[in-house]
């Protein structure tokens, strides 16, 4: 099997590695090429007295190379990879080297499956149920902290706070992450942005953005006062926006859901000092959408993850929660795509009935991914300030794309006729992930700072 140049170049974990890639893509600079089935090799010059020696597995996808870099994939396995794109490399015997690391890649598995196997080391419940209670402890004080800092926030008025440093803010959110709440920490470090953000295409005004954001925040205090009263998957939805991690052992009894998984697109954030990957997929059989979101440091590469424009057949299995969403990997393996298209899209008036179903049902929902089918993207009339705006619409509404420096190619590519979209809704705009037009997938660059559109599948 053989990679996309573009969904090689997605894999980059920044736009300056993507270029150094780039230019690593020559096959004149590379000695030893040569693949057996998925795994691709090849030895490259470097700075050092002898060849870098790279090697790769397109199933994964997973690199190594024997360079000092620090990030993954390097340089050098991009650049492999998309030599590998640019035309395939002939089979051949893998060097020792090659057969060395295959066969450790399978030792690990081999014994990570034996360490799932093996009988669960007993629990002392007494010591967890101690640690819980502990944690809900925090958890509550810092719960009263915020609800007291909001009724002060909405007594002053939305103005006063507008006039607020980041240091306000900032001091709030430090309180929630040691009473152990990041998500609700996270939510209110977000507040300033909105704040100091001029208005954009696609978005609320700065002051309803905040409004709003501080009412879903009370909401969500308020559920978390009510657990009891909610059911099981309720109660864990509103868990995971408190930012309660779910356990190894929560995970093992969740249900796999068993499907091809159409990857649509990766996106990379930047939260706090963490690299936050979401991979979006939806299931050509039963329509469901997932993310699977990973987080990595500057130290820490993040996993591997099936490219987006390729199928995942496998086992996915959902986090506790209600609506469902967050999923992990189970097994499975990557490949080629059985179609290009967008599976289970709809109307506007559909997608905006779902968003709203899903607010009935979780109220302090940021954002929920929507599937449109032919819809065409146009230009809105001028707003006040003659502002540029653009919209996808069909017979039953148009939803406003948000402000996006990514949308001109969007908007070049669909060239006035109908396509599928994919994308986050917050209520206000669309922000557009992939696009599927004359069978033929393109996504969004998982980083917001390319200003292309990359063609997938």
């Amino acid at each position: 099997m053989s990679l996309t140049t573009a969904q090689i170049l997605d894999l980059a974990p920044d736009a300056a590695s993507r270029k150094a890639g780039q230019d690593q893509a020559k096959p004149q600079k590379w000695g030893g090429l040569g693949r057996a089935g998925s795994v691709i090799w090849g030895e490259i010059k470097g700075s050092g007295a002898s060849p870098y020696r790279t090697v790769a597995d397109l199933a994964g996808p997973v690199s190594k190379c024997t360079c000092p870099s620090r990030k993954f994939p390097c340089k050098h396995a991009l650049g492999l990879m998309l030599v590998d794109a640019a035309a395939a490399l002939a089979e051949a015997e893998p060097p020792d080297w090659v057969a060395a690391w295959t066969k450790g890649r399978e030792s690990r598995a081999a014994a990570a499956e034996t360490r799932a196997n093996e009988p669960a080391k007993p629990v002392d419940e007494k010591a967890q149920a101690r640690r819980r209670q502990a944690r809900e402890e925090k958890v509550a004080t810092a719960l009263d902290e915020l609800d007291l800092w909001l009724r002060d926030l909405m007594r002053r008025g939305l103005a006063a706070a507008r006039a607020e440093p980041y240091a306000f803010w900032d001091r709030m959110a430090g309180r929630l992450v040691d009473g152990q709440a990041p998500g609700l920490a996270r939510r209110v470090r977000a507040l300033p942005g909105l704040v100091a953000t001029a208005p954009q295409a696609g978005s609320a005004r700065p002051e309803a953005a905040l409004g709003l954001a501080l009412g879903r925040i009370a909401l969500l205090v308020r559920a978390a006062r009510r657990l009891d009263a909610l059911s099981a998957e309720q109660a864990a939805g509103v868990r995971a926006a408190l930012g309660y991690p779910v356990t190894a052992e929560e995970m093992a009894a969740r249900p796999d859901q068993t499907d091809d998984w159409a990857v649509l697109a990766h996106a990379i954030e930047e939260e706090d000092k963490l690299t936050a990957r979401s991979v979006w997929l939806v299931g050509r059989r039963t329509g469901a959408v997932a993310q699977v979101l990973d987080y990595g440091t500057p130290g820490s590469p993040l996993p591997p993850a099936p490219a987006a424009g390729q199928d995942f057949c496998g086992a996915l299995a959902f986090q506790p929660g209600d609506p469902p969403l967050r999923a992990v990997f189970r097994e499975g393996r990557a490949g080629p795509a059985a179609a290009a298209g967008l599976p289970g899209g709809g109307s506007v008036a559909a997608a905006r009935e779902a968003f709203a179903a899903i607010l009935a049902r979780a109220p302090w929902t940021e954002r929920w991914p929507v599937r449109l089918a032919d819809v065409r993207l146009g230009r809105l009339p001028a707003a006040a300030g003659g502002q540029v705006a653009f919209a996808a619409g069909d017979a039953t509404g148009c939803l406003p794309l948000r402000a996006d420096p990514r949308l001109p190619s969007l908007l070049a590519v669909a060239g006035g006729r109908p396509v599928d979209l994919f994308g986050l809704h917050d209520g206000h705009g669309l922000l557009p992930l992939a696009l599927a037009i004359g069978g033929r997938l393109y996504a969004m660059p998982a980083q917001a700072s390319q200003a292309v559109l990359l063609q997938v599948a």
